[in-house]
């Protein structure tokens, strides 16, 4: 009976004994993901911990990166020793030690996993945070920036948004320079742009089966005409039919409309900007010439809405509000006055003649100092 059982026991033992050698033999968890694991592991520990994750976010980037590092589960393979070649006496009792240590690995692995979770979320969080601080530095010290710059300029400029956002007070004059260039250019054009857009492809409100209608089509149209932003001129507009005749008043922009600095220049020695004046003369002329093309502008546009021929004549008269230095009082000088008729006015070249040319010839009264607001009488009068 000893025998068998001792046969027994030895099967048994060779049992475990060969069953360790086929779990040595069997591939454990992936090299390179074993490796890449403890890589991490060693790395967090190391260089990139929580205490010089939460001083450098470059440091807690790095984190991030290893955190997201997962541990392989484990394979029962990975806890077997190299079998004993002279014996098999302890297969059994290390095979049992095997799976237990697999076993404990195997619960302890999603804990771990879960903190290693946890803990990741933990560091996106402080990541996002130190973003969203450092997002609001940079803002503080472009604000910083800008003022400085900003302080840097006459403080009557209001500087536009894009170029208040400029880097660099050099930037920022050279685009300022090229934003007035842009305005002069579009004020000596008025009267070019305007007849563009009155020969294009626009919708000019034409016809009506009353007469009553002529007044609203012609004030309707006159509002259309493209201008730039500083020029919205209020318009009103009276029609006499049995005088065929149409009166248009013209709320004209103040003299400010001319920009008062011809040029910005950047002082690099004392940091600033110093602003080059508009000559007065020269302020004068452009703003007469404002006046010319739009009172042109605007009997060519009430001539060319009135395609039923509901009138032969327009007068025209150019007014400007402004305060009354003597008195405080709001005052509306009328600083130029047409009477056009329009066969006359048909008979005019008004593409390649200059404007004021065009109101001699209809003998136009035209203010000898618009800048100064000096009035004329007008022909509706």
């Amino acid at each position: 009976m000893a025998s068998f059982d001792d046969r027994e026991r030895r099967a048994a033992e060779l049992a475990a004994y060969q069953a360790l050698w086929n779990l040595w033999r069997c591939p454990s968890r992936s090299a390179p993901t074993t490796e890449n694991w403890k890589t991490a592991c060693r790395m967090l520990q190391t260089y990139y911990t929580v205490t010089k994750a939460r001083q450098d976010r470059a440091a807690c980037e790095m984190r991030i990166h290893y955190l997201q590092v997962v541990e392989p589960l484990p394979q029962l393979a990975d806890f077997v020793p190299p079998p004993h070649y002279y014996g098999v006496a302890d297969a059994q009792h290390q095979l049992a030690q095997v799976r237990h240590q697999y076993q404990l690995a195997r619960l302890r692995h999603p804990v771990r996993d879960q903190q290693r979770r946890k803990e990741l979320e933990t560091t996106k969080a402080l990541y996002t945070a130190m973003q969203l601080a450092e997002a609001r530095e940079r803002a503080a010290e472009t604000t910083r920036r800008r003022e400085w710059q900003r302080s840097r300029w006459p403080k009557d400029v209001v500087l536009d948004r894009e170029i208040y956002d400029l880097d660099g007070i050099a930037a920022q004059v050279e685009r300022q320079n090229a934003n007035i260039a842009s305005r002069v250019a579009a004020l000596r054009q008025l009267l070019r742009a305007g007849l563009g857009w009155l020969a294009g492809d626009v919708t000019i409100p034409r016809g009506a089966a009353h007469n009553a209608d002529v007044a609203g089509r012609v004030e309707t149209a006159l509002a259309a005409i493209p201008l730039p932003p500083n020029i919205v001129p209020a318009v009103t507009v009276s029609y006499s039919q049995p005088r065929r005749q149409l009166t248009v008043e013209y709320q004209l922009p103040g003299a400010d409309v001319v920009p008062k600095v011809k040029a910005y220049r950047h002082v690099k020695a004392r940091d600033t900007v110093v602003a080059t004046a508009r000559p007065a003369g020269q302020v004068k002329a452009l703003y007469a010439s404002i006046i010319a093309q739009l009172t042109v502008l605007a009997l060519a546009t009430a001539f060319a809405v009135d395609d039923t021929r509901c009138f032969d004549v327009v007068i025209f008269d150019g007014v400007i509000e402004t305060i009354d230095p003597s008195t405080g009082e709001s005052q509306r000088p009328c600083l130029v006055s047409v009477r056009a008729d329009a066969g006359g006015f048909a008979a005019l070249d008004l593409s390649s003649s200059d404007p004021f040319v065009i109101l001699q010839r209809l003998s136009a009264r035209m203010s000898p100092n618009p800048t100064e607001c000096v009035p004329v009488r007008s022909l509706a009068q």
